[in-house]
C-alpha cells in the first residue's frame, strides 16, 4: 500500500510530564521488598514538533505512487501537530485534512476520534508507564498518536527547479499514526533532573486518506478542462523502532526522539 514507504524517520520533540508514583505501604514497618510499585512512573507528552526524512531520494510516498521526478528527493512534513504559531490553528494537520474534504475516507480509529467536540480530531500526545526491574533496567509500554499532512505544493524537490502549479499531479495525503511500543530504560526509570535514555520496538497502525487528481491545463489539450480529484483511504500495520533521549523536572521536562520505520 502507498504508505508502507511512507512512514521512514520522524523526528519528534515533545514537552513532557512526569508522574512518579510511589506504591503507599499499609504499614510502615513492613520491609521495603514489599513495595511491588516503587519507582513506577508516568509519562505524558503534551507537545509535539515533527520532521519526517527518508532515507533515500525515492523514498517520498508521492514518488512511489506517480514516478514523477517533482517528488524524487522531495521534503517530507516538518512542523507543529498540536498548536501552529503561524496560522493561531489548533492541530492544524487534522484542520487541513477536514478542509479537504477527506472525512467520507476516514478509518475506523480516525472517524471514531472525529467526534471529540471542538477538536474535530485526537490531537498528538503519548502515554508511557515506566517500571523498575531485579535488573535495574526500566522498562515501559507506550502509546503515541501522531498526524502528517502532505501537500503537493510543499514536498516538492527543491532541485527540480521551477513548475507551474497545473503543471504539478494534485496530491494531498493525511496519515494517523496508532503507535504502541515496548522500550528498555538502561539506566532505570527515570527520577526529576536525571537524564533518560530509551531504546524499543513497535507496531503502529496507519490510517491514510489521500485526495489525488490533475489540475486544469488550458495549455495542454489532454489535459482536464477543470481541476478533477478523487479521495481514497487506506490502513495497515507497519513495525517501527523507538529511541530517545528526555530530562525533566518534577513536573516538566523535555523529550527527543527518533522513530525510524
Amino acid at each position: 500500500m502507498f504508505f508502507i514507504r511512507f512512514f521512514r524517520i520522524l523526528f519528534v520533540a515533545s514537552s513532557i510530564v512526569l508522574l512518579c508514583t510511589k506504591g503507599s505501604l499499609s504499614q510502615e514497618q513492613e520491609p521495603p521488598a514489599s513495595d511491588k510499585t516503587a519507582g513506577v512512573a508516568w509519562r505524558l507528552g503534551f507537545w509535539e514538533l515533527i520532521h519526517q526524512t527518508f532515507s533515500s531520494d525515492e523514498d517520498h510516498p508521492f514518488y512511489q505512487m506517480t514516478g514523477t521526478s517533482r517528488f524524487k528527493g522531495g521534503q517530507g512534513f516538518f512542523g507543529f501537530t498540536f498548536l501552529d504559531p503561524g496560522s493561531n490553528g489548533i492541530i492544524p494537520t487534522i484542520q487541513n485534512k477536514n478542509d479537504d474534504g477527506h472525512q467520507s475516507k476516514d478509518r475506523t480509529l480516525t472517524k471514531l476520534f472525529s467526534y471529540i467536540p471542538f477538536l474535530n480530531g485526537l490531537p498528538p500526545f503519548s502515554l508511557e508507564y515506566i517500571l523498575p526491574t531485579e535488573l535495574n533496567v526500566g522498562v515501559s509500554l507506550c502509546f503515541n498518536h501522531t498526524n502528517i499532512w502532505l501537500d503537493d505544493q510543499t514536498s516538492r524537490a527543491a532541485t527540480s527547479g521551477a513548475d507551474p502549479t497545473y503543471a504539478t499531479p494534485l496530491l494531498r495525503m493525511a496519515s494517523h499514526l496508532y503507535m504502541f511500543s515496548a522500550s528498555l530504560h538502561p539506566f532505570g526509570v527515570p527520577a526529576p533532573d536525571d537524564i533518560d535514555i530509551f531504546l524499543g520496538f513497535g507496531f503502529s497502525r496507519v490510517e491514510s486518506t489521500i485526495r489525488y487528481g490533475i489540475r486544469a491545463n488550458p495549455a495542454i489539450e489532454d489535459y482536464a478542462p477543470v481541476t478533477k480529484t478523487e479521495v481514497s483511504g487506506s490502513t495497515g500495520t507497519m513495525p517501527f523502532r523507538r529511541m530517545g533521549i528526555a530530562s525533566g523536572g518534577d513536573s516538566f521536562g523535555f523529550m527527543l526522539e527518533f522513530v525510524p520505520g
